[in-house]
């Protein structure tokens, strides 16, 4: 009898476990703090993992000086709100960083607005905007600025086509 119940007991909590975890809060608080923690520490393959891919090439081009001209002192998680619409639109996610430009060593605070679309199990990053504070953490390198519309990427399924972003920080 007591062996039954230790099995019975277990499978609760295993099944508890597996419940918690389907959660779309769960999912987006993942997916929020990955990519926000790659790109905190220069891992962009990870980071770019979490981006839509209509939006990657602006964000890679938004942080590219991350690790360079720019030193990310420390990012917080501000708030989040994953409800969406029946499209999986309308998720989004504050984040305040607090960041070094390296040519004045002054510490600049921003608060980034990021809205999410779902996706399948999981959560994409389709918008970054400044809310508040130094407007400087999001610049385009002027020479790197696209001048025509960008084509359609195409979508892969690994981190293949990024390799060049993981060498570079």
């Amino acid at each position: 009898m007591a062996r039954r119940f230790w099995w019975l007991a277990a499978l609760i909590g295993i099944s508890g476990c597996l419940m918690q975890n389907l959660s779309p809060e769960t999912r987006m608080r993942d997916s929020v703090i990955e990519l926000n923690e790659g790109a905190r520490w220069g891992r962009m393959d990870v980071a770019s993992g979490h981006v839509a891919v209509p939006f990657r090439t602006q964000y890679k081009l938004s942080h590219m000086r991350w690790g360079r001209d720019i030193q990310i002192a420390d990012t917080e998680i501000l708030g989040m709100n994953p409800h969406t619409d029946e499209e999986g639109e309308g998720a989004f996610s504050r984040v305040a960083v607090r960041w070094y430009d390296q040519n004045t060593m002054v510490l600049a605070n921003t608060v980034i607005r990021q809205t999410w679309q779902k996706h399948k199990q999981t959560f994409l990053l389709t918008n970054e905007s400044i809310e508040s504070g130094h407007p400087g953490l999001l610049v385009i390198p002027e020479g790197q600025q696209q001048t025509q519309p960008a084509a359609e990427p195409e979508e892969y399924e690994s981190f293949e086509d990024d390799s060049q972003w993981s060498s570079v920080y």
